[in-house]
C-alpha cells in the first residue's frame, strides 16, 4: 500500500498506455467492442482504470461500457477535480463498491452506482473479536465482489437518502424500499448511493435478511454476546 502512494502519480501514463493498446485492438478485425467492455480494478486500480477510460474516449470517441471500482484509492486522488480521478462520466456505467473510504478508499459516490458495505468504513473480520484493520476491509472490497459473481442475487443493498446516512446504518425503514444488486446483475439505472449489509464470513451474503435493522450485524453479534441485555459498564 505505501508503494502505492509513491505509483499513484504515474497512473494517467499507464492508463494512456493501456488505451492505445484497446484503441488499437478496436481497429482490427478481432471483434472487439468497447460497449461489452468491462474494467474492475482494486485500489490504484481503481483509479487507473479511470484513465484508461478517459484515454480510450479521447482516442476513440466512444465511452467505454463498464468500469467497476473496488475500494478505489483515496490518499492522493479525495481532493482532485473529476479529470484526475475516477468519476462516473469515465465510462456508460460507474459501479462505486467502498469497505474503507475512510482510509486507504474514498468516501465521495463517484460512480452511477455507489455501495457503502457496512456503512463503508470498516468490516467485520472473519474471526469475532479479531479487528480487520484498514488494509483487511480495504480489501474485503475484492472478496465481496467474488463472491457475488458466485451468488449474483445475494447481496441485496437498499437506497440511502446520503453517504452519511449509510455511514450510520441508518437507511433502513425507508419508503418506498428501493434496492439494488452488488455483482453482475447491478441494476444500472437505478443510479444513487446504496447501504449493502454483509455478515463477517465468507461468502458474506445475508439475502433479503440483509433489509432488516433486526438482522443488522454488529448489532446481531452484541446481542448474541450479551443475550439478557446487561449493561455494560
Amino acid at each position: 500500500i505505501t508503494f502505492n502512494f509513491r505509483v499513484a502519480r504515474v497512473a494517467p501514463e499507464v492508463g494512456k498506455h493501456v488505451a492505445e493498446m484497446l484503441y488499437n485492438l478496436s481497429r482490427q478485425d478481432v471483434g472487439f467492442d468497447p460497449k461489452k467492455l468491462e474494467i474492475l480494478g482494486l485500489s490504484l486500480g481503481g483509479q487507473t482504470m479511470s484513465f484508461i477510460a478517459k484515454s480510450y474516449y479521447a482516442l476513440a470517441g466512444v465511452k467505454i461500457g463498464r468500469l467497476t471500482a473496488l475500494d478505489p484509492m483515496g490518499p492522493c486522488f479525495r481532493n482532485l477535480g473529476p479529470e484526475n480521478r475516477l468519476d462516473k462520466s469515465d465510462a456508460d456505467f460507474v459501479e462505486l463498491i467502498g469497505t474503507n473510504i475512510d482510509g486507504y478508499g474514498v468516501a465521495e459516490p463517484l460512480g452511477h452506482v455507489n455501495f457503502y458495505v457496512n456503512g463503508g468504513e470498516h468490516q467485520a473480520h472473519d474471526v469475532f473479536f479479531v479487528p480487520c484493520e484498514m488494509i483487511c476491509s480495504h480489501l474485503r472490497s475484492f472478496t465481496l465482489w467474488y463472491s457475488a459473481l458466485q451468488n449474483p442475487n445475494s447481496f441485496i443493498a437498499m437506497e440511502c437518502e446520503s453517504v452519511q446516512q449509510a455511514r450510520d446504518k441508518n437507511c433502513y425503514g425507508r419508503k418506498p424500499l428501493v434496492t439494488n444488486l452488488l455483482g453482475p446483475n447491478v441494476n444500472k439505472t437505478r443510479h444513487g448511493i446504496f447501504y449493502l449489509a454483509t455478515n463477517h464470513a465468507y461468502p458474506y451474503h445475508m439475502g433479503v435478511k440483509g433489509l432488516k435493522r433486526k438482522y443488522e450485524p454488529i448489532s446481531n453479534d452484541l446481542k448474541e454476546l450479551n443475550p439478557d441485555g446487561l449493561k455494560i459498564l
